[in-house]
């Protein structure tokens, strides 16, 4: 017991390498024994998700970001959680900041080369995540969770889900950006994840391997889980407001709005994270053309001229969320040599 709330915090802390050698025997026991890969891993599918990443990467992050994780605060079940362990804390650092920094975080570690083989940083980081998972459902428990109203706190529903979030989300963010992938990419990130979900801990059960069985699985829990409240509204503003806060531009504010609700492509759970639409024949016309225009651009990206303008467009986005993450709250992404290099970040 007197080992277990330190080691926690510092796992939280440990963005990379994590040294289980110097852990306690149990935990050393812990990551040795659970990096047991699935027999029915497809390596060449695995190669297609990674090359993906590295020329996608920058677009897939900033779907997850702004079309993934906001459609699942629609989910009455996972922003209780979400408030219940701090998430939804009123200050931008230690809450919305916080988890936006560990989540993607998380993707850079588990998106790199080799992570499926032993002793990988996106394999450990992968059971840290589970070991996290199991000190949250420990505290809710002791917190009075209600498990009558929301279930048992990260349940394999939930776990499923957000494994769903970081494939079949951020795929129909792309695809709402004119970035169309073939079935081939699309179940290959499928599989990709899958494999992340079941060292997570997710049953096969539940646990799709190919894009169309989870694009079902998808729909079919986000539609049973979705319910307004007060908490995925908060957490929603939270996410606009650190979104914001990277441009440091007043005007940025209600296009954040705009362009969450016009990735999601549901009304009725935009409505329920409240989330503001363009009002006017002014403002509808003029975001309708701005979108058009983007997906007008990612349909030709196989052009020299659109790579020339896109390229520049992206970079500075990223650089600009890496740069708010730092200055405003101390907070500095790694991300690997290899990703900086394929998405001209070095130097």
């Amino acid at each position: 017991r007197e080992e277990i709330g330190p080691l926690y915090r510092r796992l939280l802390s440990d963005i990379e390498e994590i040294d289980y050698y110097q852990l306690p025997s149990v935990f050393h026991s812990y990551f040795e024994d659970q990096q047991v890969i699935p027999d029915w891993i497809d390596r060449e599918k695995v190669a297609i998700a990674e090359q993906l990443f590295l020329d996608l990467g920058q677009e897939y992050s900033t779907c997850l970001i702004l079309r993934a994780l906001p459609a699942g605060y629609s989910s009455r079940n996972i922003v209780k959680l979400l408030d219940t362990t701090g998430y939804l804390s009123s200050d931008l650092k230690t809450g919305t900041a916080k988890r936006l920094y560990e989540t993607s975080q998380f993707l850079f570690n588990v998106m790199r080369r080799n992570t499926f083989e032993k002793d990988s940083i996106g394999l450990k980081h992968t059971l840290k995540v589970r070991f996290v998972h199991a000190m949250v459902r420990h505290h809710a428990a002791k917190q009075h969770w209600d498990r009558e109203v929301y279930g048992h706190p990260i349940n394999q529903e939930d776990m499923a889900f957000t494994i769903l979030t970081f494939s079949i989300g951020a795929i129909l963010g792309l695809d709402k950006l004119g970035i169309q992938l073939d079935m081939a990419q699309k179940d290959a990130l499928v599989h990709y994840w899958a494999l992340i979900g079941q060292l997570i801990g997710v049953d096969d059960a539940i646990n799709p391997t190919t894009y169309t069985t989870a694009l079902i699985a998808y729909h079919q829990i986000i539609n049973e889980q979705a319910m307004a409240c007060e908490e995925g509204v908060q957490i929603t503003r939270a996410l606009c407001q650190f979104i914001n806060g990277t441009f440091q531009s007043s005007w940025m504010a209600p296009v954040t709005d705009y362009m969450i609700r016009y990735l999601i492509d549901n009304d009725l759970h935009s409505d329920m994270i409240g989330l503001a639409k363009p009002e006017g024949i002014l403002q509808r016309t003029a975001f309708q053309q701005a979108t058009q225009l983007v997906k007008a651009l990612n349909r030709r990206r196989d052009l020299s001229l659109v790579q020339f303008v896109m390229k520049p467009v992206n970079k500075v986005f990223a650089q600009s969320i890496l740069h708010y993450f730092d200055a405003e709250f101390d907070l500095k992404l790694s991300i690997p040599t290899e990703m900086r290099q394929a998405w001209g970040m070095e130097g």
